[in-house]
């Protein structure tokens, strides 16, 4: 079932970026007893930084509440959507879960599959705590169905140390985008880092482009139903065509769709590509796995388009780890006191000294640690008027899938602009019957 217009037309309107207690921990004095309640947990948090931070907060949790044991299970980004969505079927999915929020959450709560947050985040302050524009894309018709942790944005991640070898200065503008991708294709030298096996990577070139040709307007407008206006409109289908003008120009690597991304992130990191079109998650992984190329990482705004009605300012990002609670939960009262731990300070500190962003206020020594090309982008993230959500966070699941797999064919040259911009059209068509 696809989400509301209602829904969808009030979090387009509600999407304007808004300004950047913990739980006690009792001491153990004695042993503690085994717990008589057992909380699972899911999350895709399973790399080094992000991972022990998510854990300290289960073991405080835990401490806190030795009547209750956490079962915490970790997954691959894309094993764990197909999992949920198994387990959700079947009526079996755990009891505390992660989330990207945005269509899929809205799903769920229409079909009574979470727990209404709101009376907790009412309480102690929990929601003056969230940043609001976060807490926006976990909310469906005013209710809060789950608790953010991550904001993240895509930005325009380059070597500084490649540029300046090759005399590049970093570009303003799609044309000179496209000339600074020729003089590296000269050069041997690989302009983008891409593996698109897993369909998103690549979608952040055409959402990006539609952005920058057409504003935020038209994605909210299409999205929405909004008489008019459709997934065929212009700047979706020019978006389609960059996307497969930079595919032929030979700027992506050969074969990039059947590339993962973990592959695009070793050539980018090893010098081979020049840039990288990524989340703020990736600086967490560099700072765990090859901090030394952290002196060489910078970041741009994604360039203006010639003759655009985008703002060249806007940002897209979103919610890129949320947590919310199965309403099939034996103990909802308990899993949302793990919530809590889980968006304590204690862990948004832990998130910050990660290299992440926080989706809760922090101070500004909170967000020190954080390493100097996140705190770039973090001020991109601030700057932007209007937060252009992922497509496929934010369009119902269905949809969302159409939109990866168009991409992933434009990009295959299989598909024309056009075609793309239909099959949108008409899968969106068909899920607002």
């Amino acid at each position: 079932m696809m989400p509301t217009k209602r829904w969808l037309a009030a979090l387009a309107a509600a999407m304007v970026c808004g300004g950047c207690g913990k739980p006690a921990a009792p001491p153990d004095a004695a042993p503690k007893p085994a717990a008589t309640t057992t909380l699972t947990f899911w999350h895709i948090m399973n790399y080094a930084g992000p991972r022990e931070v998510i854990a300290a907060a289960v073991r405080r949790f835990e401490q806190a509440n030795p009547d209750v044991g956490v079962r915490v299970e970790t997954f691959e980004n894309d094993a764990y959507k197909t999992k949920l969505a198994v387990e959700m079927a079947g009526g079996t999915p755990p009891d505390v879960f992660f989330t990207w929020g945005g269509g899929g959450l809205a799903e769920l709560a229409a079909a009574d599959r979470v727990v209404d947050l709101t009376p907790a985040l009412e309480e102690g302050g929990w929601r003056d705590r969230v940043l609001p524009a976060a807490l926006r894309l976990c909310t469906v018709n005013d209710r809060a169905y789950a608790v953010p942790l991550d904001l993240s944005c895509v930005v325009l991640w380059y070597n500084t140390e490649l540029f300046a070898r090759h005399n590049l200065t970093p570009p303003a503008t799609l044309d000179e985008l496209v000339a600074a991708c020729a003089r590296l294709k000269e050069q041997r030298v690989t302009p983008f880092a891409l593996g698109n096996m897993q369909q998103w990577p690549g979608a952040f070139y055409f959402v990006y482009t539609a952005l920058r040709e057409g504003g935020t307007a038209v994605f909210f407008d299409a999205a929405a139903r909004q008489p008019g206006i459709g997934f065929e409109a212009p700047a979706f289908v020019e978006a389609g065509r960059r996307l497969q003008q930079f595919a032929q120009a030979g700027f992506f690597p050969t074969g990039c769709n059947g590339i993962d991304d973990g592959q695009a992130r070793t050539q980018f990191l090893s010098g081979k590509a020049a840039m990288y079109l990524m989340g703020t998650w990736l600086v967490a992984r560099i700072k765990t796995e090859t901090p030394d190329f952290l002196a060489k990482l910078d970041c741009l705004p994604f360039p203006a388009a010639p003759n655009g009605k985008g703002d060249p300012t806007t940002v897209v990002g979103g919610v890129n780890c949320a947590f919310a609670v199965s309403s099939g939960c034996r103990t909802p009262d308990k899993a949302i006191a793990l919530l809590r731990f889980l968006t304590d300070e204690e862990t948004v500190k832990g998130w910050c000294d990660a290299g992440r962003i926080p989706a809760l206020r922090a101070d500004e020594q909170t967000l020190a640690p954080l390493p100097a090309p996140t705190r770039k982008a973090l001020d991109y993230l601030t700057a932007s008027p209007v937060l252009q959500p992922y497509y496929d966070q934010f369009l119902p699941p269905r949809l969302a899938e159409m939109h990866k797999k168009t991409t992933q064919e434009l990009l295959a040259g299989t598909l024309t602009p056009e075609q793309a911009a239909k099959r949108m059209e008409d899968c969106a068509r068909e899920d607002g019957k």
